[in-house]
């Protein structure tokens, strides 16, 4: 699915609303069979367009909770690996690529300007990055997706064997259920002889889907 249809759109502006919403009133809001709404889902979340469903929180609700913006300078070989550490990091609930001299920003919550303090100097002595400056957030008016959903929306998928951008259509594979992207048949083909036989000891089978979009070799 390289490209969100009008149907995709309506789903994931429903649930952008509210992701409480059950399938059946996403699907009677969006018009669709609840079938639909969940086969559409259970995609985009295996593609990752869909990474999780969780609670938006607006901390100026909470007595404690503090939020920052951190601006940071970081050497651009190094970056993608410091993104990735940084992920683990319990306070960094933001990590943009921006551009400029600060070129990482971090959208960090603390309990306290002493934990951020704290922070920051793990991020020089364990990251090697130090912040240029910092801005605290003193009220949210607004904090939405930062994505726009509309129909013909590109969504990016990488291929399973070599982990390149799939450029057009994917070729696909359904393997235990779930459902696996390639860009050539050549990576789609490699995938099968690597897994093939061990699924068939488990009594699982390697499928290509049936529905517009999916490509076999």
């Amino acid at each position: 699915m390289p490209e969100l249809d009008d149907v995709d759109s309506r789903i994931l502006g429903i649930l952008v609303e509210d992701g409480r919403r059950s399938f059946r009133e996403v699907a009677r809001r969006a018009g669709v069979a609840t079938p639909t709404v969940q086969a559409r889902v259970k995609r985009m979340m295996e593609e990752g367009l869909i990474r999780r469903i969780s609670p938006i929180f607006d901390v100026s609700k909470f007595k404690q909770g503090l939020v920052f913006h951190l601006y940071l300078q970081v050497n651009p070989a190094e970056i993608e690996k410091v993104a990735q550490k940084l992920e683990k990091t319990t306070e960094v609930r933001g990590i943009y690529l921006t551009t400029g001299e600060n070129n990482l920003t971090l959208r960090v919550v603390v309990d306290s300007l002493e934990q951020l303090q704290r922070l920051t100097e793990t991020l020089d002595r364990e990251f090697g990055v130090k912040q240029n400056s910092s801005q605290m957030v003193v009220r949210i008016f607004k904090d939405d997706q930062t994505v726009v959903v509309s129909p013909g929306t590109e969504v990016r998928l990488k291929c399973e064997t070599c982990g390149e951008p799939i450029g057009a259509k994917p070729f696909v594979l359904k393997v235990a259920g779930h459902e696996r992207f390639f860009c050539c048949p050549s990576c789609q083909e490699k995938f099968r002889e690597k897994y093939e036989p061990k699924l068939k000891g488990l009594s699982l089978a390697i499928e290509v889907p049936e529905y517009p979009g999916a490509q076999s070799t």
